[in-house]
């Protein structure tokens, strides 16, 4: 685990997980050219942030979408076993997990308990959201906006950093879901 505290290694890994996000995000929305040039220039602004240790949660929040979507896909498109995604999912969220807690320093000696937390609470609702049939990129998006309610807990309740509210952080993950899932085309999944 103290290969994860290098710098060299994770600005590595964060990159290859950048990178197979993006590989996976095109390769399926190759049509909507808007949504490759948006893309394309939050994953190019992420790598900037990755090399530069800036960020972290836009980092965590990014790339958490691109993870899930590439999840999904694998899941929906290339028919995976659902252990290996379910143990990817675990992996990779750990990973960012960690990632965003080391970089913003909040949790201290309780690391390993809410870092297991935060990835079977990931799992648990990429597991639900699987049987709803909606679109992937909007699965992708709760699935992101969960993992920035876990950090706005850990960072305002954990860390009692009194500058943010964690009612703020509630209220937006309420508002930014109830939307994913009022403008979801609800039918089949491509």
């Amino acid at each position: 685990m103290a290969f994860l505290y290098n710098q060299p290694t994770r600005r590595i890994l964060l990159t290859l997980i950048l990178l197979w996000g993006c590989f996976s995000f095109y390769t399926v929305n190759s049509a909507s050219l808007v949504l490759l040039c948006l893309t394309g220039f939050l994953s190019l602004l992420s790598l900037i942030f990755i090399w530069s240790e800036i960020s972290a949660i836009f980092l965590l929040i990014f790339i958490s979408f691109l993870s899930a979507y590439s999840f999904f896909i694998a899941l929906y498109q290339y028919n995976l076993p659902i252990y290996l995604v379910m143990l990817a999912v675990v992996v990779i969220f750990g990973y960012l997990f960690t990632y965003t807690e080391q970089k913003i320093g909040i949790l201290g000696d309780k690391r390993l308990i809410y870092l297991v937390l935060f990835s079977l609470i990931i799992l648990e609702i990429f597991m639900a959201l699987s049987y709803f049939l909606i679109s992937p990129i909007s699965q992708s998006l709760i699935i992101a906006t969960v993992s920035y309610l876990f950090i706005g807990f850990c960072y305002t309740i954990l860390a009692r950093h009194t500058d943010n509210r964690f009612i703020t952080y509630v209220s937006l993950s309420v508002l930014i879901i109830a939307v994913v899932f009022a403008t979801s085309s609800w039918g089949i999944v491509a």
